[in-house]
């Protein structure tokens, strides 16, 4: 019994040290949209995840070593499920990256206190812990030990809640009650259920005059809310790891609803629904939330593209195999008072083997009569609104448009 404890010790110890010398590795790496977790080992995640806490400043808020850090980090994964799929240690670090994207990539952090991208960060952490691959929907229907604790509402973020704070007591990390209250909220607004309302939310921002006046709490849910289903908005190669993940998740729900005999909830049965179905579908509903974040956030743009890219990307999986022609493009920089440089691509209409062409005036009449660069709108719409039959050239007698693609300065 000693020997086993003791090689256990030995073992935790042997992680830490390698997790801190990785950690002292990633203090000095910049973190991308191409970033993908899933490449990382256990001890490189520990150490990945353990610098963007520190990077955050949630060793300071905490007032806590990074030692100590690590130990609350160690903890918080032994919480994940480790059978499930999707909604693993893995997806929190994934979540806490992105975040870290938005704040100082993005620009976030200009609305935000220090305090405020801390405590989003450790949001991040522990949304999901407890997670058991089997939704809310799931829960409330089996009657579950956990719906009926938390009375059916938001039944597994506030689990995740409860264990967060037994974590914390644990650790004994002391928090105020109105911080505890502010990472209650930001937990509960990665439940599905309030979406639309979290969308209105960010009309809201969107037509605020002084964004100096942003409400950074609120602002803060939307974010996380924004990286929680963020997966169709990364490259296309991530996106798509992710998504397997997603429904494979997804279908063991399914499969056990069906052997349980209850109503399968939508998007589980593997007999009727397809990923490509299930993405499109949910690519559409992430859509207007992405693109409130334009204004207030003009380098988001970036993620706008990636949503209308991957959706051609599903368009296409059937259509792989055939041979896509593509069109050549007259291409001229046109830079606007915005900040934002726009090339200008004229193509075919039905031609979209570009697979970012996703601006456009919203006067159609005005595509060719802009002739002074200096001219061209502040704001441009999203051309987003694909049809699978555009991708590929039927008729090569279709009048010709011009499009926008942003790029940072």
């Amino acid at each position: 019994m000693y020997c086993t404890t003791n090689n256990t010790k030995v073992g935790l110890e042997n992680r830490k040290k390698t997790s801190y010398t990785k950690f002292k590795q990633c203090l000095k790496e910049k973190w991308t949209l191409e970033c993908n977790v899933l490449e990382l080992s256990r001890t490189d995640l520990y150490g990945h995840m353990l610098a963007l806490l520190v990077k955050t400043k949630v060793d300071c808020i905490f007032k806590k070593t990074v030692s100590q850090l690590l130990d609350f980090l160690f903890d918080v994964s032994e919480k994940y499920t480790q059978e499930v799929p999707y909604h693993t240690f893995y997806h929190a670090a994934d979540i806490m990256t992105m975040l870290y994207y938005f704040c100082y990539d993005l620009n976030a952090n200009q609305y935000l206190s220090d305090s405020d991208i801390s405590f989003l960060i450790v949001a991040a952490l522990c949304h999901d812990m407890g997670h058991p691959g089997y939704n809310n929907t799931f829960q409330i229907n089996t009657k579950s030990e956990l719906a009926l604790r938390y009375e059916n509402q938001s039944v597994l973020e506030n689990y995740s809640i409860d264990l967060t704070f037994e974590l914390f007591d644990k650790h004994q990390i002391k928090l105020t009650n109105q911080i505890k209250h502010f990472l209650t909220d930001l937990i509960i607004s990665t439940d599905m259920i309030y979406h639309k309302e979290l969308v209105n939310e960010a009309r809201q921002l969107k037509q605020q005059q002084n964004k100096k006046l942003l409400n950074g709490k609120r602002l803060c849910c939307i974010l996380l809310h924004l990286a929680d289903i963020s997966n169709m908005a990364r490259p296309w190669k991530i996106s798509k790891l992710w998504s397997d993940l997603i429904i494979k998740e997804n279908y063991n729900q399914g499969d056990e609803e069906r052997k349980r005999g209850i109503n399968l909830s939508p998007g589980m049965d593997r007999e009727v629904c397809s990923q490509k179905e299930i993405s499109l579908k949910f690519g559409e509903m992430i859509l207007p939330l992405f693109e409130s974040l334009v204004s207030l956030l003009p380098k988001s743009h970036v993620l706008v593209d990636l949503l209308a890219s991957n959706r051609i990307q599903w368009e296409c999986l059937e259509h792989r195999k055939r041979k896509m022609r593509r069109v050549s493009s007259d291409i001229t920089i046109q830079p606007t008072c915005s900040g934002i440089t726009f090339k200008r691509i004229r193509l075919g209409f039905r031609s979209q083997s570009y697979p970012t062409l996703l601006y456009h005036h919203s006067n159609h009449n005005n595509h060719h009569t802009i002739s002074d660069p200096t001219q061209i709108p502040v704001t441009l719409l999203p051309f987003v609104n694909f049809n699978s039959t555009f991708i590929y050239d039927t008729n090569t007698n279709l009048e010709s448009v011009v499009l926008y693609h942003p790029y940072d300065q």
